[in-house]
């Protein structure tokens, strides 16, 4: 499979469509989700707003508004938040998705906001490696293939993008991820070799990591229950499981019991299909071999 319609619905394109401004809707819809979180946050820790204001450092007419989602503060305010609330990086990370300086597609960043206090997220890819799992590299060289127009300074924008929403890998206690990669995924050819040898050794490493599990679905994995396409199935507090798809110029939350109980079932039958673990972990290595 080249880099057609599958490429650009997949990771590769969350974040390559042009017109990431948020319009004034999506941006009042963000600071509504941004508000309720810190507010969730802040009742978590027992403190009150005033509490929080002399930890932080932050106005507590501040804190206020954006509880109500009337005002987006600055990122230096929401770190100073985030340590007094104790939140483990989920409101910086919130924060990020939201409003962070383009990277994101408009379309995208509610999910990526769930990402934050996702407490299990299953994904399978078809045509490319998954956004949290992209090596640097990886991410520079599927960024330029979806936009040959693209500057240095769109690119890097986009790298930044995908380091932020990682860094939920690195939390103490990240969510549960499982990524089930079709072999074809790790077969990928570039133009330059290294792409895919830096990206199959940082699966390598990533696979070893708890709470994170990889697994391959083989190519002789006949006519798999995945062949219609990649998705995302997430498990959000409050919001409950939905699953995310994307096409090649928009993405969609599914959250119909019946439509995420089909995705869920194809999920688990993929799953049954892949390799456990240690083997996909070999898998991995055997093929990162042969580009050596």
């Amino acid at each position: 499979m080249g880099f057609g319609k599958e490429s650009l619905s997949g990771d590769g394109a969350r974040y390559l469509t042009e017109g990431n401004d948020l319009s004034s809707s999506n941006r009042s819809a963000a600071l509504l989700r941004f508000g309720r979180l810190m507010k969730q946050l802040r009742t978590k820790a027992s403190m009150t707003q005033q509490e929080l204001s002399t930890a932080s450092t932050v106005g507590q007419s501040t804190i206020s508004d954006v509880e109500l989602g009337k005002k987006r503060t600055q990122r230096d305010y929401v770190v100073r938040l985030d340590a007094a609330l104790t939140a483990h990086g989920v409101l910086i990370g919130a924060w990020d998705a939201a409003f962070g300086d383009g990277g994101t597609s408009a379309y995208f960043r509610e999910v990526a906001e769930f990402e934050q206090t996702a407490v299990e997220i299953r994904e399978f890819a078809l045509g490319l490696v998954p956004g949290l799992l992209q090596a640097e590299q990886y991410v520079r060289a599927v960024s330029a293939l979806a936009r040959p127009k693209a500057d240095r300074e769109s690119i890097d924008k986009i790298v930044q993008a995908r380091k932020q929403r990682q860094e939920l890998l690195k939390r103490e206690h990240p969510p549960a991820f499982t990524a089930l990669l079709d072999e074809a995924v790790l077969l990928r050819e570039f133009q330059d070799p290294q792409v895919m040898i830096t990206q199959l050794d940082y699966l390598i490493a990533l696979s070893q990591k708890p709470r994170l599990r990889v697994q391959v679905v083989p190519l002789k994995a006949e006519g798999h229950a995945g062949l219609g396409g990649s998705f995302t199935l997430m498990e959000v507090p409050d919001t409950g499981t939905f699953a995310y798809v994307e096409s090649q110029e928009t993405g969609f939350v599914l959250k119909q019991p019946n439509v995420v109980a089909s995705y869920d079932r194809t999920f688990a039958e993929l799953r049954s299909a892949a390799l456990p673990a240690p083997e996909s972990r070999a898998k991995l290595t055997e093929i990162r071999g042969t580009l050596s």
